[in-house]
């Protein structure tokens, strides 16, 4: 019984950790889109004005 709730708890830390980790990746990447977008529009705004010139 003994070795049956180590495992029993192993594996919940094991599935909480990873959906911690899971949540904080999509997080991350949403945030790494936006920034992405705001540099493109930047970028395009800056290349616009030097063809202006």
């Amino acid at each position: 019984m003994d070795v049956y709730q180590t495992v029993l708890v192993a594996a919940a830390t094991g599935f909480f950790s990873a959906f911690g980790t899971g949540i904080a990746m999509k997080t991350d990447i949403s945030w790494i889109k936006k920034i992405l977008d705001i540099h493109n529009i930047r970028i395009n705004e800056l290349e616009t004005l030097s063809k202006k010139r």
